[in-house]
């Protein structure tokens, strides 16, 4: 064996006690991280599923109002006695654009209405 000076093995003690303290605590760093992560992705999972909750609570609710289903079930000629169901044919051709309440109707009016500088320029300089 080779003889070492005396400040050189302390000294690599030392670098070996201290990589093996950074090792150790870059692992208990790293799994806090992961955690942390986890807690993180099951808290948004948990309120994924509270939200879904909800909204299953919400239509039950809907589902148990009669007005509701007796307007589902009109859908599937349940409905009362007097009504007359109606379908439209699958071969039915398609409505033009500028049919009775299109939005193509709804959007344009047709007459252009003058801005009201317009209007009082009317007025003082007449038309």
């Amino acid at each position: 064996m080779l003889p070492l000076p005396k400040g050189r093995v302390p000294r690599a003690l030392s670098l070996l006690l201290l990589l093996v303290f950074t090792v150790a605590f870059t692992r208990n760093v790293i799994s806090a991280v992961q955690a942390t992560l986890e807690v993180n992705r099951l808290r948004d999972e948990n309120a994924a599923l509270q939200a879904q909750a909800d909204a299953l609570a919400a239509e039950r609710v809907l589902l148990d109002d009669p007005a509701f289903l007796a307007l589902i079930a009109r859908g599937y000629s349940l409905g009362s006695t007097v009504e007359r169901p109606f379908a439209l044919a699958a071969n039915a051709p398609a409505l033009p654009d500028d049919a009775p309440g299109s939005a193509a109707r709804r959007a344009t009016t047709g007459a252009t209405t003058p801005s009201p500088i317009d209007v009082w320029l009317g007025v003082l300089f007449g038309s």
